[in-house]
């Protein structure tokens, strides 16, 4: 199969060279199609080439938010190659072991994370590393390298381009394996809500490209289309209120997780922003609150919502946005086209309708298999995604809760998120989570762990009086503590892992 079938940069490079592909916010460097056709090829031929790698090799890079990374992507899908960004968050130690798994041949590192990378490159004896960035090494090998046009290599699509990593939340990060296939499938999953198709849309991605939600939520499927991605190191508030909410700079598509909403909306800019050149504002990882809802109601938008995760694309559901109705219901959409999706009990076998199962997926966009010792072992069947869903009759999906943050109390099966759902609607709580904590009597009682609105008052028994009606007594939390704030991973999600540590054994202060 010639390569030239499945390279979307070559395609535009050929149709629309001098439309945008990419532009770096912060630093105004910016790549045309054909600016970036030419990238990948250089940076190509320098792996195949002038380093001789094999295909199949990993090259792992340790830096913030680039355009680079879309470089890499492109270029390691052109050359058959495995491209790996790191989540620079994680320790050395962390890094280095993940990457002892994965043996890449190659770490590449802005200045940012160079003391970083360097540690990770000694650690897991990684036999080659290079900064990239304007005057670095990396760029001026790129400069000086000839091209690989997208007819001069042949790929195959089913075999890994890329590695991600889950988040670790609830145990050790996976090396999660993307074929540009699979990829493909994800690009088809999000056109039928997410208006991803027209050349002209342009998203802003303030979130790290290193997770499944900063590349292939919204970015891909843009670019397959021919649009353009916008990039920042970091997630700044009232950078993203001025520059997605200026007209002039055309934004379609913003994804982004509730606080990351929240926080934009109570900056001193936001009442003045115009957002009628967005077409998608959407939200994955947490609950959409009714004060937020109105918030931006009132500037004429409404939200999408979608469900996914690292193995699964990520797209599993995405949401209709005129069924406003099922957005404020709590929804996370209906199930994507190419993708099968089914609850299912502790012994496997389908739920009743409106009962709560594990949710279990297959399709063409899961991961190809997880990477181990260099080798990939592939996912056979229904992937278990760990995550507690209902289906109404209407085929909606409701996220109820993680298998794992699921806990007894007196036999009775508790779900946190049904209950911060409740206690969310307090007047006085801005935010809160949920975790079981070990008691003598029903075994695990729930403590929730909150943030009080300012100049508010907050007590255990106010919480269970407004749960009263609402829940049943057992669901109710037993225990209280106050904080300012909560534990979160680079996604933004509260981390129930973190909170578990700090607060086992907790009662109320």
């Amino acid at each position: 199969m010639n390569f030239g079938t499945w390279d979307w940069v070559a395609h535009y490079a050929s149709t629309q060279p001098n439309a945008p592909a990419l532009r770096n916010l912060e630093n105004g460097e910016t790549r045309t199609w054909r600016e970036l056709d030419e990238r990948v090829g250089k940076i190509a031929h320098l792996l195949l080439n002038e380093w001789a790698l094999k295909p199949g090799s990993r090259i792992a890079n340790l830096s913030n938010g680039d355009l680079r990374h879309f470089d890499m992507q492109f270029a390691c899908i052109r050359a058959g190659m495995i491209w790996v960004p790191l989540n620079f968050r994680q320790t050395v130690l962390e890094l280095s072991a993940l990457c002892r798994n994965l043996m890449p041949a190659v770490m590449l590192a802005d200045a940012a994370w160079s003391d970083a990378a360097a540690g990770v490159v000694a650690e897991a004896d990684i036999p080659r590393s290079l900064l990239w960035g304007q005057g670095e090494a990396f760029d001026i090998a790129i400069e000086a390298a000839p091209c690989l046009s997208a007819c001069d290599h042949m790929i195959d699509p089913h075999v890994p381009m890329q590695i991600l990593f889950t988040s670790g939340t609830t145990g050790e990060p996976k090396a999660v394996a993307y074929t540009l296939s699979g990829l493909t499938f994800q690009v088809l999953n999000q056109l039928e809500f997410c208006a991803t198709q027209a050349a002209d849309n342009h998203i802003y991605v303030p979130i790290p490209l290193f997770h499944a939600g900063g590349l292939h939520a919204f970015a891909n499927p843009i670019l397959f289309a021919g649009g353009q991605v916008t990039v920042s190191t970091r997630f700044v508030p009232e950078t993203a209120v001025s520059f997605v909410g200026d007209p002039a700079n055309h934004v379609t598509h913003l994804s982004l997780v509730p606080v990351m909403y929240q926080m934009m909306a109570e900056c001193a800019a936001f009442p003045d922003a115009d957002f009628s050149q967005v077409q998608r504002f959407s939200c994955a990882g947490g609950r959409l609150t009714q004060s937020l809802l109105d918030a931006y109601g009132k500037k004429g938008v409404s939200f999408m919502t979608q469900y996914g995760g690292t193995e699964t694309g990520p797209t599993v559901t995405s949401m209709n946005p005129s069924r406003i109705d099922k957005i404020v219901a709590g929804s996370c959409g209906q199930k994507a086209r190419f993708i099968d999706v089914k609850l299912v009990d502790d012994a496997g076998e389908d739920v009743p309708a409106g009962e709560p199962g594990e949710v279990w997926v297959r399709g063409p966009s899961i991961t190809a298999g997880y990477m181990i010792g260099g080798e990939l072992q592939p996912v056979d069947g229904w992937l278990k995604t760990g995550d507690i869903a209902i289906c109404d009759d209407e085929g909606f999906f409701f996220i109820v809760d993680r298998v794992k943050d699921m806990y007894k109390s007196g036999g009775e099966n508790v779900f946190p998120a049904e209950v911060e759902r409740v206690l969310g609607e307090h007047p006085a709580v801005a935010e809160v989570a949920v975790i079981g904590v070990a008691d003598d009597r029903w075994g695990e009682v729930g403590l929730a762990v909150a943030i009080a609105r300012p100049g508010s008052t907050l007590s255990l028994e106010d919480l269970r009086a407004h749960c009263d009606g609402k829940i049943a007594r057992f669901k109710q939390p037993h225990h209280l503590m106050l904080v300012d704030a909560l534990p979160r991973n680079v996604t933004g999600k509260i981390s129930k892992q973190e909170l578990r540590v700090q607060f086992a054994g907790s009662k109320s202060a």
